[in-house]
């Protein structure tokens, strides 16, 4: 209920802003749907099982710049219990790179950074973690490919990281 109430007060004052001319009943509608629509979200096919493989050798966290509503939705795409903590920045108070970020994962998981893997499509995400010590590997599906590509290790699937962390 607070991100909603959060919602509201962004999309109202967006609205006074941009002199939108939204009507109360419209600003509560959106930001209802960015609170509850996981269709806001990509999920790509493929993160489930791959999630559910990786779960049986390895530990998993999410370490995400998001609000609250992520948690349900990944309830909701069923795979919540795949991970083994769960690191929002609404959280911790931060957002990625901020050191704070990594060390609250690092914590939630009882990792050393040297143990860890961090996957991200966002080069200052990437040298957020390693700066800390963990390795970094850059995801670039070539659907949604990211604006710049990292000069340190990438993937471009599921398939190559899984064979990357093998390695």
């Amino acid at each position: 209920e607070e991100e909603r109430i959060l919602r509201r007060g962004y999309i109202q004052e967006l609205n006074v802003r941009m002199d939108w001319h939204l009507s109360a009943a419209e600003i509560l509608s959106l930001a209802d749907d960015f609170t509850d629509n996981i269709q806001r979200y990509g999920f790509f096919d493929d993160v489930k099982p791959w999630l559910e493989r990786w779960k049986r050798s390895y530990s998993l966290g999410v370490l995400s710049d998001a609000m609250p509503s992520i948690l349900e939705f990944l309830k909701q795409y069923g795979i919540y219990h795949l991970f083994d903590a769960l690191v929002i920045s609404t959280q911790v108070g931060a957002t990625k790179p901020d050191p704070r970020m990594y060390e609250a994962i690092l914590t939630a998981l009882d990792a050393r950074p040297e143990d860890c893997l961090f996957v991200d499509d966002r080069i200052d995400n990437l040298e957020g973690a390693t700066a800390i010590g963990m390795s970094a590997i850059q995801m670039a599906r070539p659907a949604f490919l990211p604006a710049n590509l990292w000069d340190g290790p990438l993937v471009r699937n599921f398939d190559e990281l899984n064979g990357r962390i093998e390695a």
